[in-house]
């Protein structure tokens, strides 16, 4: 077993490899999609049995893990000692055995770093699936509009995707600067979807994709304004942006925090069924 950087060469069987694991795993899918650097395999002979991103972000696809951790988390912990990581994305099992592994490889003075893992719910909703309309329509001065310039919107857009990042994104003691928010913001109007509601001319709710891969498309920033909460626009948004992307024969997917039970019970109207479970850990 070794660990190899990705080449162009091997693009077609890493697409084959990740395709039956895509659903958790479609921010690493876009990636490949995109011809990323820093994409890693794991090669059992002449076989991929894993890959991953890492460049400060561990983002990882080794379905069959648990079966063979010895192995997997020596050459892991090989690895990680000249790749520093600063944030573990994947699924729950496989990111709990990588954890330790990072720990391990921070020198004395860096041991003792705090993490923070947030848990969640990974939902899913295939072309075969029903998406269920809202059962109340939108009000006469609310309208839904697609946002894709990123000149222009980022403004728009700014305080949503500001609070959103301060509530459901950095972690604890993290601000994220002006700046930062700007950039990502005008890489989402570019290169994803991004769907927001306005009520009475105000932008007041924002729903995203985050990522595209080949059969699945990863919905995220998901946010309303906490004074018009309760008006049922996310459910709204993430609807639209549902119908948009089954019309295309991608499955839709969503995290959701473990105990953010009114989110969960909102995407299960919409017809969404929890399929998995995923963590983010911050060191």
């Amino acid at each position: 077993m070794q660990i190899i950087p990705s080449s162009a060469n091997e693009f077609e069987q890493l697409k084959k490899f990740l395709i039956p694991h895509e659903r958790m795993c479609v921010q690493l899918s876009s990636y490949v999609r995109k011809n990323r650097n820093d994409i890693f395999l794991i090669k059992d002979d002449d076989e991929i049995c894993g890959a991953f991103y890492a460049n400060g972000t561990f983002l990882h696809c080794i379905p069959d893990f648990t079966s063979r951790a010895g192995e997997f988390s020596q050459i892991l912990g090989n690895f990680l000692l000249t790749h520093a990581v600063k944030c573990i994305n994947g699924e729950l099992t496989v990111s709990e055995f990588i954890k330790p592994l990072v720990q391990s490889t921070k020198t004395p003075g860096e041991s003792t770093t705090t993490q923070q893992t947030n848990r969640y719910k990974l939902m899913c909703l295939t072309p075969e699936d029903a998406l269920i309309p809202p059962a109340e329509p939108l009000q006469p001065c609310d309208e839904i509009r697609r946002m894709a310039n990123p000149e222009h919107d980022t403004e728009i857009l700014f305080d949503l995707q500001k609070h959103y990042i301060m509530e459901e994104v950095a972690p604890a003691g993290k601000t994220t600067g002006d700046l930062e928010i700007n950039i990502i913001l005008k890489q989402i109007l570019k290169n994803q979807i991004c769907l927001t509601l306005f009520s009475d001319g105000e932008p007041v709710a924002k729903a995203n994709t985050n990522a595209i891969g080949w059969n699945c498309v990863q919905l995220g920033g998901v946010y309303t304004n906490p004074l018009y909460r309760r008006n049922g626009y996310a459910l709204q948004l993430v609807y639209n942006l549902s119908a948009r992307i089954l019309r295309t024969g991608r499955t839709v997917t969503l995290y959701v925090k473990e105990k953010n039970t009114p989110a969960l019970q909102l995407y299960k109207k919409l017809g969404f069924k929890e399929c998995g479970s995923y963590s983010i850990t911050y060191f």
